[in-house]
């Protein structure tokens, strides 16, 4: 959502309306590490965002085919509402969740610290 952030900011900057952001975003894809959780999903389908490619799955929050499907859209006529988009998953599903075990492994030095101690599964 960063990303998606400072893409705002910078198309309004230089004076696009809404009607040529969302021209923008209909032809940009998003690569990310894992299912986009059902804020994000959300968001990028109101956004109308046109793919979404991403390596693992959420199986607590995912937004895009791991809990819930809202990259499907919503099934009304209505133009502001969300629109669906395509997704592909399983992009190098093993080093996404090699990613995450790596960070989860070796801890955010800038996180305050946890008021309980953090498990990490091996699989």
């Amino acid at each position: 959502m960063e990303a998606i952030d400072v893409l705002l900011r910078e198309w309004q900057s230089i004076g696009l309306d809404q009607a040529l952001v969302a021209e923008k975003f209909a032809g940009c894809n998003l690569y990310v590490t894992c299912d986009p959780c059902i804020m994000c999903g959300s968001a990028l389908s109101i956004l109308g965002i046109r793919e979404v490619y991403f390596g693992c799955a959420n199986d607590k929050f995912g937004g895009c085919g791991s809990v819930m499907s809202l990259h499907k859209g919503s099934s009304s006529d209505d133009l502001t509402g969300p629109r669906g988009f395509k997704c592909t998953r399983g992009i190098m599903a093993e080093e996404a969740v090699a990613l995450f075990r790596n960070f989860y492994e070796q801890g955010n030095p800038n996180a305050p610290k946890p008021h309980r101690p953090v498990r990490v599964d091996q699989q």
